[in-house]
């Protein structure tokens, strides 16, 4: 392919569109905005027509196209484009087909996915700010009733609202961290893996222990990788472990990273299936996506390690990227 175009209605919000183009180096005469102009406007009409070939210095380039969800100018397109005189066959639509209906798949997933994450972030936010504003409005109630009648008594009654403060506090800080990943690179991965510590610890009293002696070297999607690994691997604890201690390690070697989360909890028979344990799968998925492995040792009564190894390639070897990208 000399390029392939892909245009995609932005999630949530009406009428806007992605757009993304990967061009190959080889076609430096074709230019990314008059190929985005071209296909912009593709399929005008509700009916999915073949798209003109698009002329360029050298030959025109023939295209093949396929839709993603139903035609018409907001649907998503995937169009691939190639100087070749017998191109589009009816194979190559065919191909052209299929990986539309793969991004469609992908995307679906996303979509899922983060519709998941929005669901769990609402959650703790009732079952942390939420409720520890409420216990502080109360407290705050009391003191104004004792007044100075009491003295200890308001006194302990303000220490306890304080204490709710900081932890809700912990709490809200750790969730804006999620909503917003670019943090992560303007941090660390090991100031994010703390702040989750943090937060965690003020709302389960648990004793953790972050051992990372400096900010890794690593691509921006691995350290994210990273973190929600750690990050899961805490929820886990705190739901289901029944630990009193944790220890978070983060070492760094040669073209790897590796991330151990050990605590000293109740355990599990590593060998069997949890179906109904989406923390074990979203790891798993995690680390797969970054190029790693996860292992999982654990039995029962004996406490749990999470290892997550991930290779570190350099800034050259981190796959294909688009061309250009518009919003």
């Amino acid at each position: 392919m000399d390029f392939v175009y892909a245009r995609l209605p932005a999630s949530g919000e009406s009428g806007s569109l992605i757009e993304a183009i990967s061009l190959d180096p080889r076609a430096g005469d074709l230019s990314p905005s008059d190929i985005a102009g071209a296909l912009r406007s593709f399929p005008s009409a509700e009916v999915f027509a073949v798209p003109t070939p698009i002329n360029s210095p050298g030959a025109p380039v023939g295209l093949a196209a396929a839709s993603i969800g139903p035609p018409g100018p907001l649907s998503g397109i995937v169009v691939a484009g190639m100087r070749r005189d017998d191109f589009p066959s009816s194979y190559d639509r065919l191909l052209v087909r299929v990986s539309a209906n793969q991004l469609a798949v992908a995307l679906q997933g996303a979509e899922l996915r983060a519709v998941q994450e929005r669901q769990r972030l609402a959650r703790e936010l009732h079952d942390s700010v939420s409720q520890a504003l409420y216990a502080i409005a109360l407290d705050i109630a009391t003191a104004q009733r004792i007044g100075g009648a009491d003295p200890t008594r308001l006194e302990a009654i303000l220490r306890d609202a304080r204490a709710l403060a900081e932890t809700g506090l912990a709490e809200m800080r750790a969730l804006l961290f999620e909503l917003r990943p670019e943090f992560l690179i303007k941090e660390g991965l090991v100031a994010a893996l703390q702040r989750q510590v943090a937060a965690v610890r003020a709302r389960h009293q648990l004793s953790i222990t972050v051992e990372a002696k400096e900010e890794p070297e690593a691509i921006p999607a691995i350290k994210e990788a990273l973190y929600r690994v750690g990050q899961e691997a805490l929820n886990n604890i705190a739901k289901h472990a029944g630990a009193r201690a944790v220890v978070i390690s983060l070492e760094a070697s040669p073209g790897e990273l590796v991330l151990r989360v050990r605590d000293d909890g109740r355990g599990f028979d590593a060998g069997k299936s949890f179906p109904g344990h989406l923390g074990l799968r979203s790891m798993r998925e995690r680390a797969a996506s970054a190029g790693g492995v996860l292992l999982i040792s654990s039995k029962p009564g004996q406490g749990t390690e999470v290892t997550f190894r991930v290779p570190t390639p350099s800034e050259g070897l981190t796959g294909l990227r688009p061309a250009e990208t518009r919003t």
